[in-house]
């Protein structure tokens, strides 16, 4: 029988660690999209991907643990799209457009994990990443920068207008994407686009922008 070096079998346990690791985030994703937080079921997910219980505490010492990992992984996913959409369209002036753009697209293709980005019944206390954070500094960013050039009202809170706008571009998306008869795409991307434009600021180039995306995608 031909006997290996221990520095060969390294890598290949490694390896196999990692696709343990991800048919548990996998089933996971599935569990807390179908169940909720509160009815999925650290069991029900080692059956289906195919692991003991005791494999699944290898990875992830309970169920906040792995839905904090999912969420974090989304929000990387997200940010990539959001700076690679803001970055191809910063000098065309449809860097707005095309970051909610951006949103829909990630909400047409991850279903599942929008579903579990919106799920209000993880408690609080649980260290989760934000899904929505890069965009929502975004957007910070770019009122601070019309409220401090005037294009955008002196009241306006940068950090609650920021939140109360990708709210209600979330709650939109979310709606559509169970009423897909009710509107086409096209509208809903023109109608939150125009949206967004009746209060938000016109200057697509704008240097702290760049600056913020850039360290987002440094983290990526």
């Amino acid at each position: 029988m031909t006997k290996f070096p221990a520095e060969e079998k390294s890598p290949l346990k490694g390896r196999l660690k990692e696709e343990i690791r991800q048919l548990i985030i996998h089933a996971g994703i599935r569990a807390f999209s179908d169940y909720g937080f509160h009815g999925m079921k650290i069991a029900a997910v080692a059956r289906e991907a195919g692991v003991a219980n005791g494999t699944f505490y290898l990875h992830f010492r309970d169920k906040e643990a792995l839905h904090s990992e999912i969420v974090r992984l989304a929000a990387a996913k997200l940010a990539s799209s959001i700076f690679a959409a803001h970055n191809y369209n910063a000098t065309s002036g449809n860097s707005d457009r095309a970051e909610i753009e951006a949103v829909i697209d990630f909400a047409e293709k991850n279903k599942d994990l929008m579903r579990i980005a919106l799920d209000n019944s993880v408690p609080d206390s649980n260290d989760k990443a934000d899904l929505f954070k890069p965009l929502i500094e975004l957007r910070m960013e770019e009122l601070k920068k019309g409220v401090k050039d005037g294009h955008i009202h002196h009241g306006i809170h940068p950090e609650i207008g920021a939140r109360a706008e990708i709210g209600m571009i979330l709650s939109v998306v979310n709606w559509w994407l169970a009423n897909r008869n009710k509107a086409t795409k096209e509208q809903l991307l023109t109608t939150l686009t125009h949206l967004r434009r009746s209060w938000a600021i016109t200057d697509s180039n704008i240097d702290d922008i760049d600056s913020l995306l850039s360290q987002w995608d440094s983290r990526l």
